[in-house]
């Protein structure tokens, strides 16, 4: 295939509490026309330890992923970033400080500025974002059980899909690091680069369920009216993993998108 000559490579970001295998879907689709690296992030998964409240573990972890030399232009210009929620919100860091890394970006279900505040109402409320701060750190295991749920409309709840991720994660949740699951929580919490999308400059495919309540689509139009050059798709239907429960629809999104670069 032509497309496959074209040497990108697709990089996929998973997002809070989940791992790499949450992109199951877009690893058999996409691997037979690119290369394709999807990260467990730290404390997901994986043995490194996400050490602060900031993005800064994420960042580095992506960043060595890439190329321990990704100062180099050409050497990164091949990458799609591709982030869901947090995973978003760890690529939005890097092309902000580092526009020549990736040659466009795929956001899923992400917000420039996770909790709400009084010039963006696009977010969680602070109170809940503390309560669960406060959940996570008393009943670990618990909380984050009782968060995967929160991902899904009813109707999606019901289907295999939704039931896979809920079982899968109600099992792997227990391996994670606290402490690196805490951090990375707290990092969503403090996150906001609105003054900087204008900065970002490469194209950008926003995809959002409209049904969702982890990040409110209104977040994702946000995005889309503040970027130099970005595209928004709306899943009808879709709560927070459309790339799951809609996953044929996503990715012939993101196929058409990848085309265009």
């Amino acid at each position: 295939m032509q497309l496959a000559t074209r040497n990108l490579k697709l990089l996929f970001i998973h997002g809070w509490a989940t791992d790499s295998r949450i992109w199951k879907y877009q690893l058999e689709e996409f691997s037979n026309d690119y290369e394709v690296i999807a990260i467990d992030l730290p404390g997901h998964g994986s043995n490194d330890k996400w050490s602060e409240p900031t993005l800064k573990s994420a960042v580095e972890k992506v960043l060595s992923t890439i190329n321990p030399t990704s100062h180099i232009p050409h050497l990164t210009s091949c990458f799609i970033g591709i982030g869901w929620s947090l995973g978003g919100k760890v690529l939005l860091e890097i092309a902000a400080n580092n526009p020549c890394f990736f040659k466009g970006i795929i956001l899923i279900a992400s917000s420039p500025c996770f909790v709400a505040k009084d010039d963006f109402t696009a977010g969680q409320s602070r109170g809940i974002a503390k309560r669960m701060l406060k959940d996570l750190q008393n009943d670990f295991t618990g909380t984050i059980k009782r968060f995967y749920p929160l991902n899904f409309v009813q109707e999606e709840f019901a289907a295999e899909n939704a039931q896979w991720f809920v079982d899968y994660y109600d099992k792997k949740c227990a391996a994670f690091q606290h402490d690196s699951i805490i951090n990375s929580l707290e990092a969503l919490f403090s996150f906001d680069i609105r003054e900087k999308l204008r900065d970002i400059k490469i194209p950008i495919l926003i995809i959002q369920g409209n049904e969702d309540t982890v990040c409110p689509p209104e977040a994702s139009r946000y995005l889309a009216e503040n970027f130099a050059n970005a595209r928004l798709e709306i899943i009808e239907g879709s709560g927070h993993i459309p790339f799951l429960t809609r996953h044929k629809e996503f990715n012939k999104i993101v196929r058409g998108f990848i085309e265009t670069l």
